[in-house]
Parts: C-alpha cells; structure tokens; sequence
C-alpha cells in the first residue's frame, strides 16, 4: 500500500510532467502562429502573382520561361520599387495591390497580437510580419538579376527595394499592433480623450474627403465614358482589351488619391500638363484608359464649388471636436489636423513618380499636406471660437464651475484638477482606511469604527446596521436624543460619506465633458 509521501510525491510529479508538455505546447503554437505571420502574406501575394503572370503569357502565347524574373519583378512593383523595362523607368506603380498587401500584414499582426502576450512577444511578431517579405524581396532580387538575359529589366537598387519592403511592412504591421492594443496604449502613454477624439476625426476626414474624390472619379467616367471607351479599343484584341481594364482598376485609387489633393486646392502635373479646381493646361498623357476622365479644359469659376468639400469636412471635423474646455478643443483640432495631413501625404508620395518620358507624374506633396492641415485646423479654430463665445457654452461650463465650488468648499484634499479621472483618483475609498476607522472587527465579523465598541452606537438594537446601509433614521435621533449628542466621530463620518459622493459626482460630471 503505497505511502501519503509517495502519493504526494507522484502527484508533485505529474503536475510537473503536465506543466512542462503545457509550456512546450504553448512554444510551439507560438512558433507557428509566427511563421504564418511571417509567410502567409507573401505565398498568398505570389501564388496570385504567378496566376496573373502566367495568364498573360498563355494568352501572348510566350514561352514559360521568363515567368520567374516576371513574378519577381511584380512583387517589387507591388512594394513601389521603380522598375527599369528597356531603358525606360516606370516609378508611378499601380497602389491597389500595396494597399491590399499592407492591409493583410495589419490584419495578420493584430491578429497575433493576443492581450496576454508580453513586450518580447510583440516584438517577435513585428519583426516575423516584417522578416518574411524581406526574404522574398532578396529572392527577387536575385531573380531579377539572373533572369536579365530573358527579360530585358534592370536589376533595382537593393537599398531602395529592401527600404520599400520594410517600410510598407512594418508600418503595416506596427498599426496592426497599435490597433490591437490600444487601450493598453493609452494608459501607458498617457495619451488624453481629447488627442484620441483628434486621431478618429483626423481619419474621419480622410476618410471622407477620399470617398467624395471616388465619387467625383466616377462621375467624370461616366460623363467622359466614350474616351475610355476609345483607349480601351486600342488594345485590338480581346487580350489587350482585359490587360488595358484591369491596367485601369489597378490605378484607381493612385487617381483617387490625386483627385483628392485636387480638391483640397494642389495641381496633379503629368509631365508638363496639370489639373486644378482652377487651372488645367493640356499636354501628352500615357494611353491608361482611366486617365480618359482628365478633363482637356479647365471649368473656369465653377471649379470654386470645388472647394465646398473640403470646406464642409472641415466644419463637420470641428463640430466633433466641441468640447467645454477650450484647449481640449484646440488640441483635439490640431491632431485632426497635423493626422489628416500625414496620411494625405503618404498617399500621395506613393501614388506618384517617374513615368519614363512623360516625366515626373504627381502632386506638390508640401502643397497638399499644407493645405489638407489649413482647411481643418483654421475651420475647427473658427467653430471652436464661435462655440466657446456662445451662452449656451458660457452657461454650462459656469454650472460646472459653480457645482464644484458647492461640493469641495470645504474639501481639505484641496482638488483643483478638472480632468481627474478614474487612474488618476487618490481619494477612491481610502478615507476609512487613512483615518484607521474601520479598523477593528468585532467578534461577529463586523466592522465598527475605532473607539465606539462600547459607545451608543454599538449594534445593540440594530441602528449601527443601518447606518452602515444608509438607513439611519437622523431625524429619529435629532428627536429623541438631540443632535448635540451625537458623537463627532460620527459626524466626520457623515462627512466622509459626503466628500465621497462629490467625488463621484465630479468625476462623471468632468468625465463627461471631456470625452
């Protein structure tokens, strides 16, 4: 019969047996999760490449064996890495597949990015997300540069391409992780309501201004259809008719983008012509059927109803970002601002470059950004203003003011703090504590405040229960035994329990102004 120390030992041992197969379990599901992170991307991305390349050459009916240089050199075109054909360097790089490459990095980190991992784990899935499309863009460089004898393309820079990759990835993968964790971010960082209320406005606004640029893409492609049509037509076959279509809905979003910085009031230059809301000056454009909704004529004064947009975005911006406090309001326009103004300038040096001899095809990038950050920031400074002067406002930032004068006029803590918040309160609940007045427990188990175990209040007859259940019945007291006698302790408590109610009620009171 075996012995309680034996048992004891065996089952030591097997909590340890099972520990240790939980622990290499939950290793090696990490390593996997890593490795999809790292390659899932990339195989999805190539395997569609290679479908695509490889179509193109059965309908050209050209042979199989430039088809590795020409996978290679489309995920570095997919990355915006210029490509040199001939001679000739094409640097404006269709965005569509950039931005659905870089959205499934995002999705892939922040999938991987649990709440229970640690800072090291993080890491490990950043620089897994970036890792695995750095291998396959040296691989196709490698590719490129062997295969130069079948296609007639030089080899990029290897500085620019790796910077390319990592860029796109990283930033990718890195808002993924933000975005996963952000709550956590906030309280590490300390970031306010009213920076966060900037950020999701700031985006609000691109959001906005991109989708009326696609609307307005897409009235000009029904209006100027018959051109489209005639570019499209030149591709004489049912082969150049597909590759000249799908050429086009590649763009989109590169013209999107610039038809957007159009309305915000920058000139889109193509070689030597260039469109505005004011001004357009005609000139050669490559053969994209897409271009066809470029207008050959300026619209002279009715190209000011442009700016209505921006303009309308602006004002909607700033009325959400209102706030009692004026400098919460400031601050919340001026992140929506310098936000929208980033990523319009990011969308836009992506979406432009060198096209051979068309020359450089694009916008002014400081032009658009200056621009976007103006239209927010002067509109949200003018409708706080007006927001800030209106009696409304005035009134209830008064009542708060003089609400918090009624309930601490008395407050030894002495707040003065407007914005404090559920982290930031030192009073929750620890007045008992400080003043030891809840210190001794009773042989019952319950707590009754220092120095009163033998005083009137002692739960004799059950008053001390509901005073402690907000029952008491003072009135019944002041009646029967005169307030004078009841104890200053009790008092003080009394006062306690007030100063604590305040403080709950300053706290959503502030709470909800400054959210």
């Amino acid at each position: 019969m075996p012995t309680p120390t034996a048992d004891t030992l065996a089952s030591r041992l097997r909590q340890m047996r099972q520990h240790s197969r939980a622990q290499r379990s939950m290793v090696d599901g990490s390593a996997r999760e890593l490795i999809v992170v790292a390659f899932a991307v990339p195989v999805l991305t190539m395997v569609a490449t290679v479908v695509a390349v490889l179509a193109v050459l059965l309908f050209a009916s050209s042979g199989l064996e430039g088809l590795p240089p020409a996978v290679s050199a489309v995920w570095l075109a997919i990355h915006q890495v210029p490509i040199t054909i001939s001679g000739v360097t094409i640097g404006v790089l269709p965005l569509l597949p950039t931005l659905a490459v870089a959205i499934g990095t995002g999705r892939m980190a922040a999938s991987a990015a649990a709440p229970e991992r640690s800072g090291s784990e993080l890491a490990a899935v950043f620089f897994s997300a970036v890792g695995g499309p750095l291998l396959v863009t040296a691989l196709s460089l490698a590719v490129v540069m062997d295969g130069a004898s079948v296609l007639p393309m030089q080899s990029p820079p290897a500085l620019i391409a790796f910077a390319y990759t990592v860029g796109i990835h990283a930033g990718a993968a890195l808002l993924g992780i933000l975005w996963r964790r952000r709550r956590w971010c906030y309280e590490r960082f300390a970031i306010t309501p009213a920076i966060r209320r900037g950020v999701r406005n700031g985006s609000i606004a691109v959001c906005a201004l991109l989708t009326c640029a696609a609307l307005l893409v897409l009235v000009r492609l029904v209006q100027r259809w018959h051109v489209v049509g005639d570019l499209i037509a030149t591709g004489n076959d049912f082969d150049g008719y597909l590759g000249l279509t799908a050429l086009s809905v590649l763009y989109l979003p590169n013209l999107v983008a610039g038809t957007a910085g159009i309305l915000v009031g920058a000139d889109v230059h193509v070689g030597t012509a260039s469109v505005g809301l004011l001004d357009v000056r005609g000139g050669p454009v490559p053969p994209v059927p897409v271009l066809g909704t470029l207008p050959g004529t300026g619209v002279g004064t009715l190209g000011v109803i442009g700016f209505v947009i921006p303009l309308a975005i602006g004002v909607v911006v700033a009325l959400r970002c209102r706030d009692l406090d004026p400098m919460a309001n400031v601050r919340s326009v001026a992140v929506a601002g310098a936000f929208a103004a980033t990523v319009m300038a990011l969308l836009l040096v992506i979406s432009g470059g060198q096209l051979g001899e068309f020359g450089d095809v694009g916008i002014t990038i400081e032009t658009a950004a200056v621009f976007t950050l103006g239209w927010i920031v002067v509109t949200g400074l003018i409708v706080a203003l007006i927001h800030g002067c209106l009696p409304s406002t005035r009134a209830a930032r008064l009542d708060v003011v003089e609400d918090d004068d009624d309930w601490f006029v008395d407050d030894e803590y002495g707040y003065e703090d407007d914005y404090l918040t559920e982290d930031d309160d030192p009073y929750v609940y620890d007045q008992y504590e400080q003043d030891d007045q809840y210190d001794d427990e009773d042989e019952d188990g319950e707590y009754e405040p220092d120095g009163h175990g033998d005083s009137d209040l002692s739960d004799t007859d059950g008053e001390y229960d509901d005073y402690l259940d907000g029952e008491y019945d003072w009135e019944h007291v002041e009646s029967d035994a005169g307030i004078d006698e009841i104890d200053d302790s009790d008092t003080a408590a009394r006062k306690s329990d007030r100063k604590g109610v305040a403080t709950l009620l300053r706290r959503g009171r502030w709470g909800r102004v400054h959210r």
